[in-house]
């Protein structure tokens, strides 16, 4: 939560099980220090962050967790893949989590004999409380990383072959170079 974090350490955003009463407590923050924004960006993998909002609640789960949810919205700079200029997109993804101890998490692998391990989808997964506490900027890390567009395009980009001809072939200067015998 300070402001003094360089931009390659990721902020903490901790949440206490303690903290939290058993109606719950709503997080919202809509405003980043230039170092919490540059790691958040540098996590997701674009270039900045120029407008965030995580708005979630926190509640107790099962008596010994937490659970969050709400929505984490982010406009990020990317370079557009075609004309390699900055493309602002915005992203926004529900938030829905919810976090146990770890030894009270229940495995969700279960062995098959033909096909080794597998996941049983039919049973939802908690994530790991780990010290008591949960920390809202991975989370919002976590859920914006989904989301983020791995081939950002300006609207008005466009692609254009060479022409026929015009570098055929990435070794087509390298025929002039070569000797005779």
């Amino acid at each position: 939560m300070t402001s003094d974090q360089s931009a390659g350490h990721m902020p903490r955003w901790p949440v206490r099980i303690h903290d939290v009463p058993a109606g719950g407590r709503h997080y919202k923050r809509d405003r980043l220090e230039p170092a919490d924004s540059a790691a958040l960006a540098a996590a997701i993998g674009v270039n900045a962050i120029t407008a965030f909002l995580l708005d979630v609640d926190v509640t107790p789960y099962r008596g010994d967790g937490l659970a969050a949810s709400g929505r984490v919205k982010a406009t990020v700079v990317q370079t557009c893949v075609v004309s390699l200029e900055p493309v602002e997109n915005v992203i926004e993804e529900e938030v829905d989590a919810t976090f146990r101890p770890v030894d009270k998490l229940k495995p969700h692998l279960v062995h098959d004999e033909e096909d080794g391990l597998a996941i049983d989808a039919s049973v939802a997964a908690d994530d790991p409380l780990v010290g008591g506490e949960i920390d809202l900027a991975a989370l919002a890390v976590e859920f914006l990383a989904l989301v983020v567009d791995p081939y950002p395009r300006r609207p008005d980009a466009a692609f254009e072959a060479p022409a026929a001809g015009e570098g055929a072939s990435p070794f087509a200067g390298l025929v002039k170079l070569k000797r005779e015998p």
